[in-house]
């Protein structure tokens, strides 16, 4: 222990005159006497005191001395030393992913960042990034704990999957010239090659609880079949025990059925479910049953909508797997007299396609594409996550005879097998693509029960989303606006008020938590003028996200800065002091206590 004003223990020099005090005192025998009548006449009193007395050490003596000490410690201002994670210039990246919700990672992390912001001040400055699905700045260069922590209040988990690579870019951009600047992360360490590593001039506090997890990973429509719209349903158990759920369905709000589902350990089940609802809509599911580590990822609500006839011609090869999804798919149709919407290119040559297209194992592939070798039996090892079109399906059981090794600057890998490439999106002459690099009748693709799901929204991509469910994305996307002339949006959150938005915005971009978004419109009067629903759901893939380190490094400037801070001891020390002036104060006027009542 060391102390910050030394001289302050000169006080303690007052410990000689209290003493001295305690020798002078008189010392007077006590005689008791029946009465003082006697004394009564005596015109002067005697009293016999000796000047000096033998000093006897008292409780009141021992009290007086200890609550001096204590006072003179006090002014000495005893401190010791504590380690911190701050710098000079601290940034804070705190993780809002939907993982974030297990277990009590968030609560934790945001405790942690609580602890930290109460540390700011001029020589230690904090600055709050928020690493969601749209990573901002929530504060920056606060010298006081103040505007960390209410930056710190606004957080709350959500659904999507976190951007920390743009995360980190904004918090580099807060680097100042005068101090180095450390990035402190504070997450469950994210998606693993989402970002380069190791992130230097950082810090990674990790946040790794676990616990038994059941989730809906998939809820979508355009499942081909006649009669009522059915919607397909996945849920996954990510415990190491046997869970048995009830999933409940909602058709706006009101009980349209249930499903018992008993699932073993890390087991998947998948369903098919009919519900009487039509377009406009709002299908919702949710699990009930035993509480689990993440109650965000127990529900998912989709809009439904009407969907719009598209055209479609299978060329090349085919395969009576093609022709049953396209006449299966609801709004779709093959094409007669008129140019298809969409073509599905099995083999043959990409060279001459002039619209949006299914591209299956071209043998000429289209114009920046190149064939640059074959691999016999790919495994997928990589599934690109919160990708709309592979959400909520699982191809890691895809079995594949043989894919063609392409190299394909600008196009966008879906599935990969180690560095092949096995599906890409691209553009052909600005008509989206979607590339096979395997024959898919020599894979057992299309007997999987996702394969109906994949060929719909492959399809419903092409067509420009003429198929897919209204208003239904993974959360964190964005919503857009469209206000009459003058008019204003209102927008209501799930489980949260109506909030206005500003006049001039055509999005609304706080959709981080899963569920419903009411948009409400009214004119330039005031007038109601229409409305809108949004569905934003969990993304599966945040469901499922273990904990892992992010590779991090400091270089010398941030390694050689102090990284302790000064702790005063005068909080516990006044706490003592008072307490011992309480009790020499209940010493010294003999110990009263509480008298009680006595009843007449």
């Amino acid at each position: 222990m060391s102390l910050l004003a030394p001289a302050a223990l000169g006080l303690l020099s007052l410990s000689i005159p209290l003493v001295v005090l305690y020798m002078l005192r008189s010392r007077r025998r006590v005689l008791e006497v029946p009465s003082i009548r006697l004394w009564e006449d005596e015109e002067q009193h005697v009293s016999a005191a000796l000047p000096w007395q033998r000093l006897k050490i008292t409780a009141a003596l021992v009290l007086q001395l200890l609550a001096l000490a204590g006072f003179a410690f006090l002014l000495a201002r005893p401190f010791f030393r504590e380690q911190t994670l701050l710098g000079p210039h601290t940034v804070l990246i705190v993780d809002t992913s939907g993982s974030m919700a297990t277990a009590g990672r968030f609560d934790a992390a945001l405790s942690e960042a609580r602890s930290l912001a109460a540390d700011a001040s001029d020589a230690r400055l904090v600055s709050v990034v928020e690493a969601g699905s749209r990573p901002k700045v929530l504060t920056a260069f606060s010298r006081e704990p103040g505007p960390v922590l209410a930056a710190l209040d606004r957080l709350v988990p959500g659904g999507g999957v976190e951007d920390l690579e743009s995360a980190i870019r904004l918090a580099r951009g807060l680097s100042t010239p005068d101090r180095p600047t450390t990035l402190l992360i504070l997450s469950d360490g994210g998606t693993a090659g989402a970002f380069e590593e190791p992130v230097s001039s950082a810090r990674h506090v990790p946040f790794d609880a676990t616990g038994d997890d059941v989730a809906v990973t998939a809820f979508g429509t355009g499942v081909p079949g006649e009669g009522p719209p059915r919607v397909f349903m996945e849920v996954a158990n990510f415990s190491a025990r046997l869970r048995e759920v009830r999933a409940e369905l909602l058709v706006d709000g009101l009980a349209a059925g249930s499903l018992d589902l008993t699932l073993g350990p890390g087991a998947r089940e998948q369903e098919i479910v009919p519900v009487d609802a039509g377009p406009g809509q709002v299908v919702e599911v949710r699990l009930a049953g035993d509480p689990d580590a993440n109650p965000t990822d127990d529900a998912s609500a989709l809009v439904l909508s009407a969907a719009s006839q598209l055209t479609v011609t299978i060329a090349g090869e085919g395969s009576p797997f093609l022709d049953a999804l396209v006449a299966a798919l609801p709004g779709a149709g093959p094409a007669s007299e008129t140019p298809p919407d969409i073509v599905i290119l099995d083999g043959g040559s990409a060279d001459l396609v002039d619209r949006p297209a299914w591209l299956l194992a071209p043998e000429v592939p289209p114009g920046g594409v190149s064939i640059v070798g074959r691999v016999e039996s790919p495994v997928v090892t990589y599934q690109r996550p919160s990708e709309p079109i592979l959400e909520g399906l699982d191809l890691s059981g895809l079995a594949i005879a043989e894919a063609d090794i392409v190299e394909a600057p600008g196009w966008l890998p879906l599935l990969r097998a180690g560095d092949a490439p096995l599906v890409l999106l691209g553009e052909i002459d600005g008509n989206r693509a979607v590339y096979f690099t395997f024959d898919v009748a020599r894979s057992n693709l299309p007997v999987q029960v996702g394969f109906p799901v994949f060929g719909a929204r492959i399809i419903d991509y092409l067509g420009g989303s003429r198929l897919s469910t209204a208003g239904t994305a993974v959360a964190g996307t964005p919503i857009p606006l469209a206000p009459p002339p003058g008019g204003a949006a209102a927008v209501t959150p799930p489980g949260g008020e109506g909030e206005t938005v500003t006049p001039g915005v055509l999005e609304y971009t706080r959709t981080g938590r899963p569920g419903i978004y009411r948009i409400s419109y009214s004119d330039a009067e005031g007038a109601p003028a229409g409305s809108a629903v949004y569905a934003r759901q969990f993304a599966a893939s945040e469901a499922s996200a273990p904990p892992r380190s992010i590779a991090t490094t400091l270089d010398d400037a941030s390694a050689l800065e102090d990284t302790s801070l000064l702790r005063e001891w005068a909080p516990l020390i006044l706490a003592v002091l008072l307490a011992v002036v309480m009790i020499e104060w209940w010493v010294a006027y003999g110990r009263p206590l509480p008298r009680r009542r006595v009843a007449a």
